[in-house]
């Protein structure tokens, strides 16, 4: 956590505290004819649900140049969309794979964090972004996208004909548990977002057009002694759309039938080989205020080349 810091030239604190209640960017849509109200949008121009979205609007991901450029609503800096710096420092922890990128004009700015990663076929692409706050808010959100069409794997008999598994590396930011870098008075502290590790397992059924798992393992990188511990969160079983996309609610293994969130994604690739989404889920922990975590996970079917051997063990294929 040290060099994660180090290498945006600010000092480390490890302080946790209380999370900054998140403020959306107002969405609605201008009357399309005095005194009638038009619908509001419910996607972004990029089609990310406004649920998972968020503060994000867009973003450009090169994973072979290695560079991430971020629109969001936030007060990062400027022009509308700024490129972040890759910061090798701030990967230390994170799933394999995951790349991070960061932004802090200067010692008094908010201190974003962006992480991205591409599935091992290259058709599909997660981003997760987010500062942990600074004047009582915080900007996040999370983005998705796809090269090429949807294609899901033939329907047949037997294990792994129509039913696969998806497993790796889950990727979180909240905004309670990163660290303060120093400043001259405590009106103006910002935040870092806290860095969440863990694995993600996920079951589709091509048949029936549906999906759900479930996101593990979870621990806070940079504030590991931080109680209470982190739950496993369910995604609960939801469709899948014609075009690949799904969106579903997240609940904590302990709250069956409470949604603290959504999450939602894209599949890509030959068979569906690749997946990516994200998730959102706030207010879950009554010991704190305001807690909010964006997250990211793109993953490889079990079976195709770059599945995660340990988390696909015992899967058909």
């Amino acid at each position: 956590m040290r060099r994660y810091l180090t290498a945006l030239a600010t000092a480390v604190a490890v302080v946790a505290c209380d999370g900054n209640p998140l403020v959306t960017t107002d969405t609605t849509a201008e009357p399309t004819d005095p005194g009638t109200p038009a619908e509001p949008p419910t996607t972004t121009d990029a089609g990310i649900p406004l649920e998972l979205a968020n503060n994000l609007r867009s973003v450009t991901y090169d994973p072979v140049a290695k560079t991430l450029s971020v629109e969001i609503t936030g007060i990062d800096s400027t022009p509308v969309m700024v490129p972040y710096t890759r910061n090798l420092a701030a990967e230390a922890g994170l799933a394999p794979g995951y790349e991070a990128y960061t932004i802090q004009e200067d010692a008094l700015d908010r201190l974003f964090l962006g992480v991205a990663r591409e599935s091992a076929d290259g058709s599909v692409r997660g981003v997760a972004v987010g500062d942990g706050g600074q004047f009582n808010r915080f900007a996040s959100g999370g983005y998705y996208e796809r090269t090429g069409g949807f294609t899901p794997p033939a329907i047949g008999s037997g294990p792994g004909a129509g039913q696969v598994s998806y497993a790796g590396g889950y990727v979180g930011l909240d905004n309670y548990s990163g660290p303060l870098p120093p400043v001259p008075d405590p009106a103006l502290q910002m935040q870092g977002p806290g860095r969440v590790d863990g694995d993600a397992f996920i079951n589709a059924n091509f048949s029936d057009m549906q999906i759900n798992g479930t996101i593990f393992n979870r621990v806070r990188l940079d504030a590991p002694a931080l109680a209470p511990a982190l739950t496993d969160l369910m995604l609960i079983i939801t469709d899948i759309g014609t075009d690949g996309t799904f969106i579903g609610d997240v609940e904590q293994i302990t709250g069956v039938g409470i949604p603290i969130g959504k999450y939602g994604g894209t599949f890509g690739g030959v068979d569906a080989a690749g997946l990516a989404g994200v998730l959102k889920i706030d207010e879950w922990d009554p010991t704190r205020e305001g807690e909010s975590e964006t997250g990211v996970f793109v993953l490889t079917q079990c079976g195709k080349p770059g599945e995660d051997v340990t988390l696909c063990a015992g899967t058909a294929p």
